[in-house]
């Protein structure tokens, strides 16, 4: 009886033996598998971040592509812009020329006065172009002319008559004005700003007072 318990113990004790290499192979086996799937969760995170970062700096290189692009605003042209009207005809005094840069353009300012002093009861007759004869001397000139100013009647403390004016501007260099040539028999002032090369322009006016303003895009 004791033999048969005892040769019953170490059949036990060798199944136990030989079943456990089995077990531990199981377990190495879903550690194996287990690893795998961490492995390409993270392959895909990494793959999702490059793309998401790739595609975000397409669409910022395509912002700062379009920004590059973009030009001045509506009405700014290189053609010959006109305002006012030609009649009736009012004489008028030109009282002061003033200038100044505002980052992208470069603005020139005529205020205007009645005779008498009070503000004009409607916009002179003006057109702005490209000058066919230049005057001064840098690079190309854009004319501000002006109608119904006789000689006697510009009183500009700021910019004499036929001597040009350094602006300090980089791009719109000179100012100058000159009084001569007519209109109709009515002389006319014209305004010239020198650049080095042809800008796009807009000419418009305010009131209160009587202003014409001509805009250049540098």
């Amino acid at each position: 009886m004791k033999r048969t318990v005892s040769a019953s113990v170490i059949l036990l004790l060798l199944l136990l033996i030989w079943a456990t290499p089995f077990v531990g192979c199981g377990g190495k086996e879903a550690e194996k598998k287990e690893e795998g799937a961490v492995e390409e969760a993270v392959t895909e995170e990494e793959a999702v971040t490059e793309e998401t970062t790739a595609g975000r700096e397409a669409e910022e290189g395509a912002e700062a592509e379009e920004g590059a692009k973009a030009g001045p605003p509506a009405g700014y042209l290189y053609e010959r812009q006109e305002i006012g009207s030609k009649t009736p005809l009012e004489y008028l005094q030109l009282v002061d020329v003033r200038w100044s840069s505002h980052g992208d353009y470069f603005r020139l300012v005529a205020e205007l006065k009645r005779l008498d002093g009070t503000d004009p009861t409607h916009v002179p007759w003006c057109f702005a172009d490209y000058s066919d004869d230049p005057t001064i001397e840098y690079g190309t000139e854009i004319r501000l002319y002006i109608r119904g100013i006789r000689r006697e009647d510009v009183h500009v403390a700021s910019l004499r008559a036929s001597e040009g004016k350094l602006t300090g501007d980089a791009v719109c260099k000179q100012v100058l004005m000159t009084l001569f040539g007519s209109v109709d028999g009515v002389e006319p002032v014209n305004l010239f700003v020198s650049t080095e090369t042809k800008r796009p322009f807009r000419l418009t006016y305010a009131t209160a007072p009587m202003r014409i303003i001509l805009d250049i895009w540098k």
